[in-house]
């Protein structure tokens, strides 16, 4: 435990305060009753010290998943007060909001207090997210900064929640499905000038209404644009020119 706590320190440094051991059993799930529980593979250090790893693949006949990414990856954490902490490996689950570390040279994972991070960057090497919190918005969740301006920044937050089966047969009618799902639903917000935080979705009325201030440009974006589909690509290049 001497040489577990050790390395801890030594890894954490200054951004010590924002991680415990994890507990696995993330209060912000328990509403879901019928949810499968973070369980744990356990390992053996030295000193006999008990530690863990997060087990990232759902059931073969679950669809979806918790977390951001299928494996470990390369992260960047900055606290509060400005301190960054980027040596381990890191996830992101997004049913509970939660961030987990695991430690350089070893098997143990750290829950990381999402209440003393200010921002996360996660790369795999070919997708990379930006999680931030934003005090206009729900400071309990993180927002992917897809844009930021000096005049409009736009965030997406992926909300996942778990269905459990509800597959019935009375032997003539089916019903429900077969298979469990972690559900995303995905939402936009743009802060304005002012800071005010306004959502949107991916339909041009919405948008323009959105924009109302904005409307010579608007219209000019989508006459340049209108052979294309109206995704979360053209949103964030809206965006951006409505900066320039």
């Amino acid at each position: 435990m001497r040489k577990l706590n050790e390395k801890i320190m030594k890894t954490t440094s200054s951004l010590l305060v924002m991680l415990t051991i994890a507990s696995f059993s993330v209060n912000a799930q328990q509403a879901f009753h019928a949810e499968p529980t973070l369980q744990t593979t356990t390992f053996f250090e030295g000193n006999s010290t008990t530690v863990n790893r997060m087990p990232f693949a759902p059931a073969k006949s679950t669809v979806g998943t918790r977390f951001l990414f299928s494996d470990w990856v390369k992260a960047t954490v900055v606290d509060n007060s400005g301190g960054s902490v980027s040596q381990g490996l890191f996830n992101f689950d997004k049913v509970g909001q939660n961030l987990y570390m695991q430690l350089p040279d070893t098997n143990a994972v750290l829950h990381i207090d999402k209440r003393q991070v200010k921002s996360v960057t996660l790369t795999d090497g070919t997708v990379t997210y930006v999680l931030k919190k934003i005090p206009e918005l729900d400071t309990n969740n993180f927002y992917n900064a897809l844009v930021e301006g000096d005049k409009y920044s736009l965030y997406r937050h992926t909300k996942t929640t778990f269905v459990p089966s509800d597959y019935t047969s009375n032997g003539i009618v089916t019903t429900g499905n077969l298979y469990d799902e972690y559900k995303d639903e995905i939402a936009y917000y743009v802060i304005f000038p002012n800071g005010s935080a306004h959502e949107t979705s991916l339909k041009k009325k919405s948008v323009k209404s959105l924009f109302g201030a904005e409307k010579t440009k608007v219209d000019n974006f989508f006459k340049a644009f209108s052979g294309e589909a109206f995704d979360e690509k053209m949103l964030s290049l809206l965006v951006e020119q409505l900066n320039q």
